[in-house]
């Protein structure tokens, strides 16, 4: 019965080190892109639709996870969706004046930024 325990237990951990969906960065980042107020400034979520089409004042983030790995020759989609955080004038979406603070990467920690990160790349719809 032990050896089931730590059987499991063992299992619980590799999937959770693995960065599994659900995982807790991906739960706080989810959490912090639908607040509607971030670091005392408005939330992701008041700019950024997840619904497919539905653009508010900047691009929505419906399908996100899959789209930033093909925004930028030789950019991963994560470093793709980071520096769209920390610095937003970087790559400007057609169609879409620049407009999000600059400054998240001041307001935000590094471990927020993570976070959102790990979330957006789970959007792919």
């Amino acid at each position: 019965m032990s050896r089931l325990i730590v059987l499991i237990v063992a299992l619980a951990m590799s999937v959770v080190a693995c960065g599994s969906p659900g995982s807790v960065t991906e739960i706080e980042g989810e959490k912090l892109f639908k607040g509607t107020v971030l670091a005392g400034s408005a939330g992701c979520i008041t700019c950024h639709s997840l619904a497919p089409d539905k653009d508010l004042v900047g691009p929505s983030m419906a399908g996100i996870g899959v789209r930033a790995g093909t925004r930028q020759p030789g950019v991963t989609g994560a470093d793709y969706i980071r520096k769209s955080i920390v610095s937003p004038d970087a790559f400007v979406v057609p169609g879409f004046d620049p407009k999000m603070p600059d400054n998240w990467g001041e307001l935000l920690t590094g471990a927020e930024i993570d976070a959102l990160v790990d979330y957006l790349l789970t959007v792919t719809q």
